[in-house]
C-alpha cells in the first residue's frame, strides 16, 4: 500500500499532520470495526484502515524526530528508582516496589512508563482505584498506550463494570489489532455479558494472532460448549491441553 493511497483510505490530504491522521483513523475505525458495523464489507474496510494508519504512522516515526523534553532527564537516581521497583516488581514484591516507582516519578513526573508498572502493581495488590488513577496517567500522557488501555480494561472487568472494561479493549485492539490479550479479554467481558457470537469472534482473533495462546483456546471451547458445539468445543480443549 503505497502512501498516497493511504492517506486515501484515510480521506485526508497528503502531508496530513501526525494529530490529523490519528483522529481520522480512530473516527473511522470505530466506525468499521466489526463489533460495531456488522456490514458484511466493514471486516475488509476495517483492515484497509488499520494498514493505511500503521505505515503513516510508521512513515512519520522515520521523517519526524520527535523528542519529549522533561524538566529533569533521566536523572540518576530516578533511573535507579525505576530498576529497583522493576526488581522487586518482578519478584511479586509489589507493596515493596511502590514506594521506588513513587521515588523515579517524584523526579520523572512525566515518565508514564512508571505509572504503567506502579498501576499494574497495584492492580496485582488489588487496589483497583488507585490502580485506576495510574492508568488515566498514563493515557494523559500517552493516548495511544495499548498496554494501558489493555490493563484499566482488565481492572474494570475485574470491578464488573464490563461496559466500561469493553471500552478500553476496544481502544487497546484499534490500537495495536495484534493484542492477543485484549482480544482474549474482550472476549471473556462478552462471554460475561451473554454476548457469545462477540465473545467467540474475539478468542478465534486472539487464536489467531497467537497460536499458542492456551487460555484462549480454553475460552474459546466454553463459548462453543455454550452455544451447542460440542465437537469443536472438544478440539479446543484438546488444544489447549496439548499447549499445557
Amino acid at each position: 500500500m503505497d502512501i498516497f493511497q493511504c492517506y486515501e483510505i484515510l480521506g485526508l490530504k497528503h502531508g496530513a499532520s501526525v494529530q490529523e491522521i490519528k483522529q481520522a483513523y480512530r473516527e473511522l475505525a470505530l466506525r468499521y470495526h466489526p463489533d460495531k458495523n456488522s456490514a458484511k464489507e466493514s471486516q475488509t474496510r476495517f483492515t484497509q484502515i488499520t494498514d493505511a494508519y500503521q505505515t503513516l504512522r510508521m512513515q512519520k516515526k522515520k521523517t519526524e524526530n520527535v523528542t519529549q523534553k522533561f524538566d529533569d532527564i533521566y536523572p540518576e537516581e530516578a533511573v535507579l528508582s525505576y530498576e529497583q521497583a522493576q526488581t522487586l516488581a518482578a519478584k511479586s514484591q509489589y507493596e515493596e516496589a511502590i514506594p521506588f516507582y513513587d521515588k523515579a516519578l517524584d523526579r520523572l513526573p512525566r515518565y508514564a512508563n512508571a505509572w504503567l508498572k506502579k498501576g499494574d502493581a497495584l492492580y496485582h495488590l488489588k487496589r483497583h482505584e488507585e490502580a485506576l488513577e495510574c492508568f488515566a496517567k498514563v493515557l494523559q500522557i500517552n493516548p495511544e498506550s495499548a498496554d494501558a488501555w489493555n490493563l484499566q480494561g482488565i481492572c474494570l472487568s475485574d470491578l464488573k463494570r464490563y461496559e466500561d472494561a469493553l471500552e478500553c479493549f476496544d481502544e487497546a485492539t484499534i490500537l495495536d489489532p495484534a493484542n492477543a490479550p485484549a482480544w482474549n479479554f474482550k472476549g471473556v467481558c462478552f462471554f460475561i455479558l451473554g454476548r457469545l457470537e462477540m465473545a467467540l469472534d474475539c478468542f478465534e482473533r486472539a487464536t489467531k494472532i497467537h497460536p499458542e495462546f492456551t487460555v484462549a483456546w480454553q475460552n474459546k471451547g466454553g463459548v462453543l460448549m455454550k452455544i451447542g458445539k460440542k465437537k469443536e468445543a472438544d478440539k479446543c480443549y484438546e488444544k489447549a491441553k496439548k499447549l499445557g
